[in-house]
């Protein structure tokens, strides 16, 4: 259809106290939440891409989850904290009935699992509030041989489900500790997450020297990821010069979709053109912005991709959000991300429904959306 403007939600946040483990390099980072108005601490600073610090109210994430639902008042409660459930993996009949570890499933014609592996059946989840925590616990992997940091459930390959993958390239000044809450969060989902050890992803590399690793490591023997990971379902994600970073990455065909948060295009901060970037594109693409990012504008550095990119194109900006938005737990940014994710990699209907009809997403506020003319 035509390029449309419909209006999102802001969500509801959520996070969790849930382990992480770095590869190689990168200090412990600050967890707390950048939610203003849910109480807490005072303020907290966090380095973000211009070095400038981005401030907000701690909070501890008290209370209980606002449960969403199909009139378009998702994640309308009070943020709230959540154990991510007592089970160690998923419980569904996705698992004896989708196949055995050996068979993916394959594609449908929008880029999600439509049978078998890491179908959604393998990681139910009934709620249509993705801020909400999955089915799963999440833990550590000591794998040192890479330089990145692997966030996962703490069992994988339940009933012979698979594990889809996220790559993740993190802002300049920043390391995978700066999103540890929202990595935790996708893992409780069944995701396993591998963050490059950079704060200069912009080229990409570092991100497919992580893909590599946990390809290769589905097939070593020993290996904890043996035979778990879902390798036809994996998303190239990232944030400022790391968003640049995933697209480049994402021009990698063993990708299945690409979710640039806030891509920072205007000047190349280390070896690379991103210019280049956007006319390359293979896999659909959601675009994050927000509306009052003045590191990476909108209008000079996502528009241009928005305008150019030969691919499917869902781009979301959150009203009032600044650059540093996605920091610690995600922010505004956590659902969409989350059923973005569940919906290409996993083929959950309901976070289908966010996106496409009857999208729930499309008679909420907050959000401002644009789809290109190759969308649906």
């Amino acid at each position: 259809m035509s390029s449309s403007v419909i209006q999102l939600c802001r969500v509801g946040l959520t996070s969790t106290a849930l382990l992480a483990v770095q590869c190689a390099g990168g200090g412990p980072g600050d967890t707390s939440n950048f939610i203003p108005g849910t109480g807490g601490g005072g303020g907290t600073q966090e380095t973000g891409d211009a070095g400038g610090a981005s401030s907000g109210g701690g909070s501890s994430g008290v209370g209980s989850s606002g449960s969403g639902n199909s009139s378009g008042n998702l994640g309308s409660g009070t943020g709230g904290s959540s154990t991510g459930g007592s089970s160690g993996g998923a419980s569904g009949s996705g698992g004896s009935s989708g196949g055995s570890s050996s068979s993916a499933g394959s594609s449908d014609d929008d880029g999600g699992a439509a049978s078998a592996g890491s179908s959604a059946s393998c990681f139910p989840f009934s709620n249509t509030d993705f801020t909400v925590d999955g089915p799963l616990t999440a833990t550590s992997a000591d794998n040192t041989s890479v330089s990145c940091t692997i966030f996962q459930p703490t069992v994988l390959g339940t009933n012979g489900c698979l594990n889809p993958v996220i790559i993740w390239g993190n802002g300049t000044f920043n390391t995978p500790s700066n999103y540890t809450a929202l990595f935790n969060h996708f893992a409780t989902h069944g995701f396993i997450v591998a963050a490059a050890d950079t704060s200069n992803a912009g080229s990409g590399m570092e991100m497919l020297a992580c893909l590599s690793y946990i390809l290769s490591q589905n097939t070593t023997s020993g290996s904890p990821f043996e035979g778990h990971v879902d390798t036809n379902h994996i998303a190239s994600s990232g944030y400022s010069q790391g968003g640049a970073g995933c697209l480049a990455a994402g021009e990698d065909p063993r990708f299945t979709t690409v979710l640039a948060v806030s891509p920072y295009m205007v000047i190349a901060l280390g070896s690379y053109d991103p210019s280049t970037y956007a006319a390359a594109q293979i896999h659909p693409l959601f675009m994050i912005s927000g509306s009052d990012d003045t590191v990476a504008t909108p209008s000079t550095n996502q528009q241009p991709i928005f305008d150019t990119a030969p691919v499917p194109i869902f781009w979301a900006t959150h009203a009032g959000s600044t650059h540093f938005e996605v920091l610690s737990n995600g922010g505004a940014y956590n659902g969409p991300m989350t059923a973005w994710f569940r919906w290409k990699l996993m083929g959950d209907p309901n976070a289908k429904q966010w996106f496409e009809a009857p999208c729930d997403l499309c008679s909420a506020s907050g959000w401002t959306v644009m789809t290109n003319s190759m969308w649906m």
